[in-house]
């Protein structure tokens, strides 16, 4: 896996010298970057033993922008929840489109993004371990504030469709969820 996401980046970076881009979004340029999430849930629902929910999102991307304002590329994701001895784990791979709102000479680009990911959920509760596998549809929105002309702050949001099934069991279930999502963005041209 780290083999193919190093071979994928460095695929990316190189062709970017056959390419002429002018500016970050510009066709021919690459965009990588990482988004994340933290969140911590307390009071009487969330509450085990007075033990909080906590729960870690990291997203690496990469993109290549395969005309002006249109990026195509790929997403890992890293989830990580607890809550005293109960964890989980949920990895996902996938690709995304990105599409940007604005021209060259602009600060902040809005803009629309979906996804479609593969993804493994491990967890372990009250010493019961349980896999499950199965997609993830992503469709957000967000803006890059440009902080250089080579890095950019990214706060995007997003409706996440889950499907998985349980290992050994039949029937899937399905669920979403909202998520708020910050991070930086570094740009070739």
């Amino acid at each position: 896996m780290k083999r193919v996401i190093f071979l994928m980046a460095f695929f990316v970076w190189s062709n970017s010298f056959c390419f002429g881009a002018e500016y970050a979004l510009d066709k021919g340029s690459n965009m990588f970057g990482i988004t994340a999430n933290y969140f911590t849930a307390k009071g009487e629902l969330y509450e085990e033993d007075d033990e909080s929910f906590t729960a870690i999102l990291f997203m690496p991307h990469t993109l290549r922008f395969v005309a002006r304002n249109v990026g195509v590329g790929g997403d890992l994701l890293v989830l990580l929840t607890g809550q005293k001895d109960n964890k989980s784990i949920t990895l996902g791979l996938g690709p995304k489109i990105i599409y940007f709102l604005g021209g060259k000479d602009k600060k902040s680009y809005p803009y629309l993004t979906t996804g479609f990911y593969y993804i493994r959920n491990d967890l372990e509760y009250d010493d019961t371990e349980s896999h499950h596998s199965g997609t993830r549809f992503k469709v957000g929105l967000g803006v890059n504030s440009m902080l250089a002309s080579h890095l950019g702050l990214l706060i995007e949001v997003s409706y996440n469709l889950d499907n998985l099934k349980e290992e050994d069991k039949e029937k899937s279930e399905s669920g979403s969820m909202i998520s708020v999502s910050m991070g930086l963005a570094g740009f070739s041209f």
